[in-house]
């Protein structure tokens, strides 16, 4: 049989170009028929070897990069978009066999962790798509894919999806800290609406995911105001920038913008930036002016926040300097925008009872630190008042506050308020990657930091031991890891995450917590256990009173338990309502055995 033409190259060109890029990888990525080409024949292969046809899956693919890591890639490629192209792909595979291993074992998690926090913001996209993949059904939350319910979710998505956001809040957070320092020390190419965004990237927010969500709001706030004939050209007679500012707010109110009701004020999504900006817009002054400000130097007005009391305003610099400037009351702007310092701000700083000697610091425009502390103060102000949020986010957001203080005050003595809130990953990361460098050698802060890394990474490693159920030493054990239970005199439900075979607490706990008053004493094995409050907690087995699991009491635990994902990857139903708690697979190899006593223990109970 005579060979089958081939198409012209140019022809072949135009079939690849028609390929529409996807960000995820997946059976159906359009990548896969340019590998076809390039495995297939001369002619094929030099039509997938075009720079341009890679370009646009590039960019769709890989949206963040370390900037000096793109620099020399774009060098050392000569700007070639397949071979860019397959250098991030490198990388990729790189991060995710590192986060196969973190997934797989606790020995050596914390190594692999800072392999791929070291990559930077070149791995970002790649485990952004672990960190949405689909999970079980339990643990889906608000902004998961709810529509089908049978969708096949991928072995230990659950626990996959936790450390792959974990080292994304950890580059982040490093991030932030590396921006707030370089704007403390003066640095004028940090805006204050860059430093502010940032507050965000201790949730695991990107700098440009922040600014994605800046770009429509400018865009469309462009358009509102052309709508309305309000004149955006400086140049133009008919430009007025009272007008225009006046509108600004008019735009923000129209998009949900606006004062918060009274009794959400403290509420911590109110300081996030990614909350305020989407969900939570009726929100407090500072966050309002933040907003105002991007949209408004985007704009090319001349907006800054000013420190006043009592409510963040904002000043506005005119290009003529015949024109006073003025002041915009973002919050207020549904009763009075626009404020003159001759007419309205003198009269409200006499009534907070500031002198006229001392009016400077309060009305002249400030720049990034002094908002952070200032957000940083309300933070403090509101843990206290909000009982909505989660424990999770209020840690996550007292270690934003404290983190501030830190870096802007020069007060050491908040390293130990640091210390309180930082987590496993930023052991080894954030804090000696970041942080202590910034703090003189044998320093207060230096010192108290590193000696929280030390004790967190060596408890870590102590955990790391195997531990067999049927080792002579363990035969006293007799309950599980994924055990739920009662506490027998506190009440309060549990479940069990791991074991000792004694109390391995220090004397000092053992006291307080009068252990040896119990009937077995300090000789009878221990759990670790998250309780249905979100608390990690250390129970003696005389105390473990068994339960048969139940949909909602292990919802109840999991709502609270921030680190749950760590040491469980799925719930499964057994029969009713009873279900069973998988471990993760780390938790599989420090405790092997346990999930045939799992087995034992649950045919044993359930019947009836």
């Amino acid at each position: 049989m005579e060979p089958r033409p081939s198409l012209p190259l140019d022809i072949l060109i135009h079939i690849l170009s028609q390929l529409p890029p996807s960000p995820r990888r997946g059976c159906d990525d359009p990548i896969y028929a340019f590998v076809g080409f390039l495995e297939a024949s001369t002619l094929l292969r030099e039509a997938a070897m075009v720079s341009f046809l890679w370009e646009p899956h590039y960019r769709a693919r890989y949206i963040h990069y370390d900037e000096q890591a793109e620099a020399q890639r774009l060098t050392m490629t000569s700007g070639d978009w397949r071979l860019l192209y397959v250098a991030r792909r490198q990388l990729d595979g790189v991060a995710l066999r590192h986060l196969d291993e973190i997934v797989r074992q606790r020995s050596g998690q914390l190594e692999h962790a800072r392999s791929i926090f070291e990559l930077s913001f070149d791995i970002w996209d790649v485990m952004q798509t672990e960190a949405e993949q689909l999970v079980p059904v339990l643990f889906r939350g608000a902004n998961d894919d709810h529509a089908d319910q049978a969708q096949n979710v991928a072995p230990n998505a659950l626990t996959r999806r936790y450390w792959a956001h974990s080292v994304m809040e950890s580059i982040s957070r490093s991030y932030a800290i590396d921006l707030w320092t370089r704007s403390e020390r003066g640095d004028d190419s940090v805006s204050f609406v860059e430093s502010f965004s940032a507050l965000s990237c201790f949730l695991g927010k990107s700098p440009k995911q922040m600014s994605e969500i800046f770009l429509p709001l400018i865009n469309r706030c462009r358009a509102y105001l052309s709508g309305r004939d309000c004149v955006l050209d400086s140049d133009d007679s008919k430009y007025d920038l009272v007008e225009l500012c006046i509108g600004v707010c008019s735009f923000m109110r129209s998009e949900g913008f606006d004062a918060v009701d009274p009794e959400n004020f403290h509420l911590l999504q109110n300081i996030l930036p990614h909350a305020y900006l989407t969900s939570n817009k009726k929100t407090i002054p500072i966050s309002l002016v933040h907003i105002f400000v991007a949209i408004s130097r985007a704009l090319g007005v001349h907006a800054s926040p000013v420190d006043f009391p009592a409510r963040v305003l904002v000043h506005v610099s005119t290009p003529d300097p015949q024109i006073d400037d003025f002041y915009v009351d973002v919050y207020g702007s549904s009763i009075k925008p626009i404020l003159t310092l001759r007419e309205d701000i003198t009269a409200l700083l006499m009534q907070h009872g500031i002198p006229p000697q001392s009016m400077v610091q309060y009305t002249s425009p400030c720049a990034g630190p002094s908002m952070l502390l200032r957000t940083s103060r309300n933070i403090l102000s509101s843990v206290h008042g909000d009982h909505r949020s989660s424990g999770s986010l209020a840690q996550t957001s007292l270690y934003i506050a404290f983190c501030i203080y830190l870096l802007l005050t020069s007060r050491e003595q908040f390293a130990a308020r640091v210390a309180m809130y930082v987590g496993l990953l930023d052991c080894v990361t954030v804090i000696p990657k970041t942080l202590v460098p910034l703090f003189p050698e044998r320093s207060g802060a230096r010192e108290t930091l590193e000696d929280k890394c030390r004790t967190t990474i060596e408890y870590h490693r102590a955990m790391t031991t195997v531990k067999l159920r049927s080792s002579p030493e363990n035969a006293s054990v007799s309950y599980f890891v994924g055990m739920v239970f009662r506490h027998r005199t506190r009440k309060y439900i549990c479940c069990i995450h791991g074991w000792d075979n004694t109390c391995k607490k220090d004397e000092n706990w053992i006291k307080e917590m009068n252990i040896d008053s119990l009937p077995r004493g300090r000789n009878q094995p221990f759990y670790w256990c998250f309780s249905q409050d979100g608390q990690e907690r250390y129970v003696s087995e005389d105390n473990v009173e068994p339960k048969l699991a139940t949909t909602g009491m292990v919802t109840e635990i999991i709502s609270g338990t921030h680190s749950f994902p760590i040491y469980f990857s799925d719930i499964v139903a057994i029969s009713g309502d009873r279900v069973k708690l998988v471990p993760s697979p780390e938790v599989l190899h420090s405790y092997p055995e346990d999930e045939v006593a799992a087995r034992h223990w649950l045919s044993a109970h359930s019947s009836g």
